[in-house]
């Protein structure tokens, strides 16, 4: 019997039997069409169901009518029928079925901004409208009215957003919460609108009712993990069945999507001991799509059931390959948060590590009607992907890769203490190669005689980008060179050394943390009005309060005039008759920007009239998302 076995029992919530203790976070896809549920959306949550899931819970739903958002909705009668395509979709799979019903209050993207308490989300955010006692009443009914429309569409259970700073979650809060009527002041008051509205839905429907509590805001002066045990009670007095315990609001996302710096299981403490509190069966989040962690939580008894967000979004078919022990095969979610970025931004869920999503509905890797020869040059995300979806075709696929590793970026990327998660993709990806039998070629560059050589039936062009270099004087010194071959040890970095990181890109900021973290004394020069562009929000946030609090330096608006022994000249950027000042540099490292070298390779290697297929930064350089989407593309199209 295997340690992982016990997330493969079935377990009683209310009413309900859940087949396994594996349960799919709540996460926002951005699939909807104007809140109205699409056939990408069906087929995103059946594509998981087929996985093995014990419960899904379909993505928070407004439950009011005046709120506007990129959720889908749940306010009207015309929202129910969407919604029971995706419990049709689900249930015959053996899944069980939930839908979180929500309030954002004043973290609503458009519409109305309310709260208990005219206390804007931040600088730049509106005041909200302080809710009155009788629209408090209008908006417990309209939790109510969800349910019922929840109930219709055939949902097995349900569950409130009462985490993150939503609408209950600020109400609980001293620190935005500062109300003196009966809704304010004590805990039992603050808690008074969530008990309120969990009463409701028990009285509307029969179905079981989820709570999800933050354990703490991580707020100074917010919401703690004392309230938090004793507002749990309170709830399963009020008729909830189950507890889920998550933290962090809008101002804490760290906390509720950690990025991948954040160890696993950061948030075991808070749910262990709302566990010990009550006696309803409670959920744990925050990273747990390590199976012998998720297994271990369990087994102790910290939780009763496991939930895996990102972790699905990633791997669909993680509960059914853990149950198999095929551990092996599990893609592995890297905690980038592109796909939370992307749909923070509005914009359709995708995944740095799976090309799939956002796609189901189409997403078919088909055997190739005549098997070909394919030839990857170069072995970045891009590349590796073209070739295990090549492959999965059944063509005839070998990977050249100039270094002698795979990997591309994504060595480089993963170098940074913060990034190490981004090697568990790439030796992933390796792995998988070397099963599915793909010929791996490293310390191997190739050249037009190499391609008239091998005769392929296809080159794919996967070489990724190579630094750009200004015309900075002094740039061509000795003590200069690419940010990248830092990060790779090949240039060595006593303690002690002065550097200078010229670029605040991720690449500059990644050099920076690395060197800082060895002992170098390390600025970082930017021309723009900040460091992180092109960072996942979250990520970036984290990372420059790091770099800070470490003791780099960091001068932006700065451009870089002149590189001497001993020093870097620069400028206000938006000031050209501003005088010169210079930084002490005992080494200088470059990460401005790239330019793709796919053209020029590709046209030497075209000269014979071979087929050439560009992709990735070798054609534009892009992010991660883009890149191993490229490469899927490629992969299905040669």
């Amino acid at each position: 019997m295997s340690a992982l076995d016990v997330l493969f029992t079935s377990v009683r919530v209310g009413r309900l039997t859940f087949g396994n203790r594996l349960v799919m976070a709540p996460m926002g896809t951005c699939l909807d069409q104007g809140g109205y549920i699409t056939d990408d959306t069906v087929a995103y949550y059946r594509r998981r169901a087929e996985g093995g899931v014990g419960a899904i819970t379909v993505e928070g739903c407004l439950v009011s009518a005046d709120t506007v958002g990129p959720e889908p909705r749940l306010c009207a009668p015309e929202c129910v029928p969407g919604l029971r395509r995706i419990v049709e979709a689900v249930r015959p799979h053996g899944t069980v079925v939930g839908v979180q019903l929500m309030h954002p209050g004043r973290q609503v993207v458009a519409g109305p901004s309310v709260a208990p308490s005219p206390v804007p989300l931040n600088s730049a955010a509106p005041t909200p409208h302080e809710l009155t006692e009788p629209e408090i009443d209008r908006i417990v009914a309209d939790y109510a009215r969800a349910a019922r429309f929840a109930a219709e569409a055939g949902f097995d259970y349900l569950e409130v957003h009462g985490a993150h700073g939503y609408l209950p979650s600020n109400f609980l809060s001293p620190r935005h919460n500062l109300r003196t009527d009966g809704y304010g002041g004590t805990l039992e008051n603050r808690a008074r609108f969530s008990l309120e509205v969990a009463r409701a839905i028990v009285a509307a429907v029969d179905l079981p009712l989820v709570w999800r509590l933050n354990g703490t805001d991580a707020e100074p002066g917010g919401f703690d993990l004392d309230s938090a045990v004793a507002v749990a009670k309170l709830l399963q007095d009020s008729g909830v069945a189950s507890i889920s315990v998550s933290s962090g609001t809008w101002l804490t996302l760290h906390e509720t999507l950690a990025p991948m710096a954040v160890r696993r299981g950061h948030m075991r403490p808070l749910v262990q001991a709302v566990r010990q509190a009550v006696s309803v069966p409670v959920m744990a989040v925050g990273r747990l799509d390590d199976p012998a962690l998720a297994a271990e939580i369990v087994a102790s008894g910290d939780a009763d059931l496991v939930l895996l967000g990102r972790g699905l979004i990633a791997e669909p078919d993680w509960p059914d390959l853990v149950r198999a022990g095929r551990l092996g095969e599990v893609r592995p979610c890297i905690a980038c948060n592109a796909c939370v970025d992307l749909v923070g931004r509005g914009e359709r869920a995708r995944c740095s590590v799976n090309p799939e999503v956002g796609r189901e509905l189409t997403w078919s890797v088909e055997a190739a009607a005549a098997p070909r020869s394919v030839m990857v040059v170069g072995s970045g995300p891009s590349g590796l992907e073209a070739a295990r979806i090549a492959r999965l075709r059944g063509h005839r696929v070998s990977v050249w890769e100039a270094d002698d590793a795979l990997g591309g970026k994504l060595s480089v990327a993963g170098a940074a203490p913060s990034k190490r998660e981004v090697l568990r993709f790439r030796d992933f990806q390796a792995r998988r190669l070397a099963e599915l039998g793909v010929e791996i070629r490293t310390s191997s560059p190739v050249s037009a005689g190499t391609v008239a050589e091998e005769c392929p039936d296809v080159v794919v062009v996967a070489t990724g980008a190579v630094p750009l270099v200004p015309p900075v004087p002094g740039i061509d010194g000795p003590d200069v060179h690419d940010a990248q071959r830092l990060l790779r040890g090949e240039i060595a970095v006593a303690p002690g050394t002065r550097l200078v990181v010229v670029g605040g890109s991720a690449t500059g900021c990644e050099t920076a943390e690395l060197m800082r973290a060895r002992g170098a004394e390390v600025t970082i020069v930017e021309m723009r009005g900040s460091i992180g562009r092109g960072i996942e929000a979250i990520t970036r946030r984290q990372l420059v309060k790091q770099l800070r609090h470490d003791g780099v330096g960091i001068l932006t608006k700065a451009v870089v005039v002149g590189i001497e022994p001993g020093s870097v000249r620069w400028r206000p950027a938006d000031d050209d008759t501003a005088a010169e000042e210079t930084v002490p540099a005992d080494l200088v490292a470059l990460a401005i920007g790239w330019r793709a070298t796919g053209p020029q390779v590709a046209a030497e290697l075209a000269a014979d009239g071979v087929d050439v297929r560009i992709l990735g930064d070798a054609e534009t350089p892009a992010d991660f998302v883009r890149a191993i989407n490229a490469g899927a593309d490629t992969g299905l199209a040669v």
